[in-house]
């Protein structure tokens, strides 16, 4: 098969177009030929060698694809099977999905029941699972409530925008760019705020007691301070993402009280829970109720074409 795989860290250069032999079948383990994957940051982040401990090199990246079963290695799964792999150290410690073929632990594939096409179907799975993820587990958003996203228009910022309004509530999102704009409108964001560094006196203008929750995706320590202040008391913050590019907090030096912040990590989604949610997301896409912001996306098979 051909794969692009990294023998060292470094820019977009240490990816290498490679010929390498098919994944060979394993007990426990899903063979499946990759229609479609996502590009992700954190991709960036492991081929940049920001990833510790947790990579072994060479390797394939991608944390997640979509495609057919290969072969079920004896499983549940069954030769033909659509399915789709996201996370769970795929790319990291064992091949992922930049690639014609991988080999992955059962509990990392999510047999899914869709007539979406590979190109759209490539594009939800991380992205969509870890928007319902931070607003439905970490943040526990209730409904009709309100949302703030910080860095709404990233592709999980949008991804969260429709799960919220679905869920009737009041969306706030940021952008630091004005061609951004009409983009999060389309979303059904019903306050653009651009973000100059603080948004608490915008939301408050509005919603004195602050939102409800807040999906962070910027990550640094001083919209993470924002976003505490622009939250009403016992609202939760939920940090999903690293868009300003740190990942190194010291102790924060206030934080209010009774305002909660949380983290929300992809690593810990498993076929029981994922399947069902994940089906349900691609339903909801189908039906035109969640709109999934497609910019780039590889539908080939070949890696090939990439590019």
């Amino acid at each position: 098969m051909r794969a692009w795989q990294i023998n060292a860290y470094g820019g977009p250069e240490v990816l290498e177009l490679k010929t390498l032999p098919d994944p060979k079948p394993q007990n426990g383990w899903i063979l499946i030929r990759i229609k479609a994957f996502g590009i992700n940051r954190s991709e960036l982040y492991t081929r940049q060698g920001h990833s510790g401990d947790a990579v072994t090199l060479p390797r394939v990246l991608g944390i997640e694809c979509v495609g057919e079963v290969l072969d079920g290695g004896g499983t549940d799964l069954k030769t033909g099977q659509k399915v789709a792999a996201a996370m769970g150290n795929m790319g990291r410690l064992f091949d992922g999905g930049y690639a014609e073929m991988c080999l992955l632990p059962r509990s990392n594939v999510y047999p899914v029941n869709t007539t979406l096409d590979w190109a759209t179907l490539g594009a939800i799975p991380e992205m969509y699972l870890t928007a319902w993820g931070v607003i439905k587990e970490a943040i526990d958003l209730p409904a009709n409530s309100s949302l703030l996203i910080r860095g709404g228009s990233s592709s999980v910022g949008l991804a969260c925008a429709s799960i919220a309004k679905e869920m009737g509530c009041t969306v706030f999102a940021t952008t630091r760019r004005e061609h951004k704009v009409p983009v999060l409108e389309a979303a059904g964001v019903d306050h653009v705020l651009m973000d100059k560094g603080a948004v608490e006196k915008d939301i408050k203008a509005i919603l004195p007691q602050g939102v409800a929750g807040v999906v962070e995706l910027v990550g640094i320590e001083t919209t993470i301070l924002d976003c505490l202040q622009s939250t009403a008391p016992k609202g939760t913050v939920g940090m999903v993402g690293f868009l300003g590019d740190t990942w190194d907090y010291k102790f924060f030096p206030w934080m209010p009280s009774t305002v909660k912040l949380t983290l929300y990590s992809t690593e810990t989604l498993h076929t029981a829970y994922a399947t069902p949610v994940l089906q349900t997301i691609l339903d909801r896409v189908a039906n035109g109720i969640y709109q999934p912001n497609i910019c780039l996306l590889y539908t080939s098979p070949s890696p090939r074409d990439r590019g």
